[in-house]
């Protein structure tokens, strides 16, 4: 298996403090609590949110009712179980919650840190998005026992960016030896800092923690990483049956846009328009959503293979998303900018493309692909130079030429013409992606 560069991984851990939480149970105790995913932001799993009994509900303007970190953590749980159902006020909440908890933390009496709980609970509570304060403050504690005084340090020196030193101290760490809810956020924090080296070893621990903690955000936000890993990998099989998974049970994730516009990037990186049995990994994946989702997606994969330079994912989506808008609709527009943008690479549909490209209404174009237009249509140019090697000849001189003409010119056509026009179309990719929004 290749090697992923960490910066992709970092896609996902979109900074590098903190893995936010989620869950309904004691996040220091041993039933499944905690849901850390993407680092610096809580993520969200499309799970109801009901309120278990005895549970005490957060109040993001006076903070937790309860005493003690394991409750106070509980209760940001409950919070974020909220945003996971939608609820923009528990959104806007949160940073004055995590403030809150943070301050009483921080005040909490000495004894509190003798209970291994509260000292759980403090490591999860950093690792999402709580900050480093208490990790220093509990780093320079006597008599923290084992396994909680490693797990400080290495929670302290993640989320103060020191990754070589996070990934000595948690490398030999067994997930399976800890409670879910501190298992989750070790584990993911495991799968950040050894992906690069060993991204065999950071799916097996998005695998763990997806296992051990089903339902709930910790899983939805393993499973997103899981399927791009695999998708740097090259695990095509795999990736799109976690890709599936992810569309079936967690479609209203507040991430799920974002994960929708990665989706199509990686597909595009996989370059699923290579043959129609490469590109049913894109249809089985899509058949998940409904016709307006899907023809989005497809649209966005078109544009997407546009700009990576892949003609033939960008032809396929594009002719899949013409079939699911309305014919004159300013996404039919769109696909077919997309399609004709593939055709004009080719020798053979340039004629096409470039006829397409001329026909466009762009007053129905978005502004990014206005300039897409507008770049394409220089491209074509370009290419029509290189075929003909007689700048501002009118389109009807770009065509095959009589059959006299062919026979006179037959010796030394493929000599010039044929190199002449292939360093043109090496040059699409260049610019193409100039029109990048």
């Amino acid at each position: 298996m290749r090697r992923i560069p960490r910066g992709l991984f970092g896609l996902l851990v979109v900074c590098p403090f903190g893995l936010p939480i989620t869950g309904r149970a004691d996040p220091a105790g041993p039933e499944p609590a905690a849901a850390p995913v993407a680092a610096g932001h809580v993520e969200h799993a499309a799970q109801p949110d009901p309120t278990p009994p005895g549970a005490a509900p957060a109040d993001p303007a006076t903070g937790p009712r309860k005493e003690g970190p394991v409750a106070w953590v509980r209760t940001l749980q409950l919070l974020q179980d909220r945003i996971a159902a939608g609820s923009l006020a528990a959104h806007q909440g949160q940073s004055v919650l995590i403030a809150r908890i943070g301050s009483d933390i921080l005040n909490a009496a000495p004894e509190v840190w003798t209970d291994p709980h509260n000292l759980r609970a403090a490591i999860v509570f950093a690792l999402s998005g709580g900050g480093p304060a208490i990790l220093r403050r509990l780093a320079k504690r006597d008599g923290l026992g084992e396994p909680e005084a490693t797990l400080v340090r290495g929670a302290l020196a993640y989320v103060e960016g020191r990754e070589a030193e996070a990934n000595r101290l948690l490398k030999d760490v067994d997930i399976a030896t800890l409670p879910p809810t501190l298992a989750g956020a070790i584990g993911l924090t495991q799968a950040a800092l050894t992906v690069t080296e060993n991204p065999v070893r950071a799916i097996g621990l998005l695998d763990q923690v997806r296992l051990l903690l089903p339902g709930t955000l910790a899983e939805e936000g393993a499973l997103r990483r899981e399927i791009f890993t695999l998708g740097q990998a090259g695990d095509l099989r795999k990736f799109q049956a976690l890709a599936v998974q992810y569309l079936r049970r967690f479609p209203h994730s507040i991430y799920a846009g974002n994960f929708r516009q990665r989706l199509a990037y990686q597909l595009t990186k996989l370059d699923v328009g290579q043959d129609e049995g490469r590109f049913t990994v894109l249809t089985q994946i899509l058949d998940e959503l409904d016709p307006e989702s899907q023809k989005d997606l497809y649209l966005l994969v078109a544009r997407t293979a546009i700009q990576e330079g892949k003609t033939g994912s960008a032809l396929m989506a594009a002719d899949r998303a013409l079939a699911l808008c309305g014919a004159e609709s300013p996404e039919a527009v769109q696909a077919r900018l997309y399609r004709a943008a593939a055709e004009i690479v080719s020798l053979t549909t340039f004629q096409a493309g470039l006829r397409t490209l001329k026909a466009i209404d762009r007053a129905k174009l978005p502004r990014h692909d206005i300039h897409l237009l507008d770049t394409a249509l220089a491209t074509a140019e370009e290419i029509r130079r290189g075929l003909t090697g007689k700048p501002g000849l009118p389109e009807a001189d770009t065509a095959a030429p009589k059959p006299a003409q062919a026979a006179a010119n037959a010796a030394d056509e493929p000599a010039k013409l044929i190199p002449k026009a292939q360093a043109t179309i090496d040059r699409i990719d260049l610019l193409l992606r100039r029109a990048n929004p």
